[in-house]
C-alpha cells in the first residue's frame, strides 16, 4: 500500500485539524498513522483521535521509514538507493552510508523537536 507523509505539526490542535481535513477528503481513520517522540502528545492524540500513534525509534521492524523518506519535504531523492531484484538493499560504501544518514537526519530532527508526523496509507 503506498504511503505519504501528509505533514509535520508542532501542536496537538494542528494535528487534529489536519486529521479532520484528511477524513473529510475521504481517508479512513484506519489509513492514518501518527508518529511522535513526545510522550505527552502521544497519550493525548491516542485518547482524542482514536488513531494509532507510534514512537519513532528508528528500530521499528514493522514500518519502513526509508520508504517514506523521499516523500518528506526535507529530503531529496538521492537519500535512498533503488533496490535491485538481486540485492533489495545494495551494499553502500561507508561514504554513501554517511551521506544517506546525514540526509535522513532532516526527517528525524522533526521528531526530535517534538513534532507529530501524519502518515497516510493510500488504498
Amino acid at each position: 500500500m503506498p504511503k505519504f507523509v501528509a505533514g509535520s505539526y508542532a501542536t496537538v490542535e494542528a494535528v487534529e485539524a489536519a486529521v479532520k481535513t484528511l477524513l473529510e477528503k475521504g481517508h479512513k481513520q484506519t489509513d492514518l498513522l501518527l508518529v511522535t517522540n513526545a510522550s505527552d502528545k502521544k497519550e493525548r492524540l491516542t485518547k482524542e483521535t482514536g488513531i494509532e500513534v507510534i514512537t519513532e525509534t528508528g528500530q521499528d521492524e514493522n514500518f519502513d521509514w526509508k520508504e517514506l523518506a523521499p516523500l518528506y519535504p526535507s529530503f531529496d531523492e538521492e537519500a535512498l538507493y533503488e533496490p535491485s531484484p538481486q540485492h533489495p538493499y545494495p551494499q553502500l560504501t561507508p561514504e554513501q552510508e554517511e551521506e544517506q544518514e546525514r540526509k535522513m537526519q532532516g526527517y528525524f530532527s522533526e521528531l526530535e523537536e517534538g513534532n507529530v508526523l501524519i502518515i497516510v496509507r493510500e488504498r
